[in-house]
């Protein structure tokens, strides 16, 4: 879906929808992708807001061991961990 015509609130809002979906199907990888993809466009709204932070910590909490170091990288950037 072309989002390119919102505002950059509601496509990040978007990008996160489209995560959290990801996430559901167990495709990490691409719920990240689309989590960074949103950061890209607002940090800040991205670090404040309560579905990244809960993604990014579900995805820490339910890996075994440590969790891949872009899924800790942004937890960091985030605040979670």
């Amino acid at each position: 879906m072309d989002t390119s015509g919102l505002l950059v609130e509601r496509r990040v809002r978007h990008g996160l929808e489209v995560a959290r979906a990801l996430s559901a199907w167990n495709r990490i990888d691409d719920a990240l992708a689309a989590v960074l993809e949103a950061e890209q466009l607002t940090p800040e709204q991205v670090r404040h807001h309560y579905m990244s932070r809960d993604l990014v910590l579900g995805w820490v909490r339910g890996t075994r061991g440590r969790p891949s170091q872009p899924v800790a990288d942004l937890a960091e950037r985030l605040r979670v961990v």
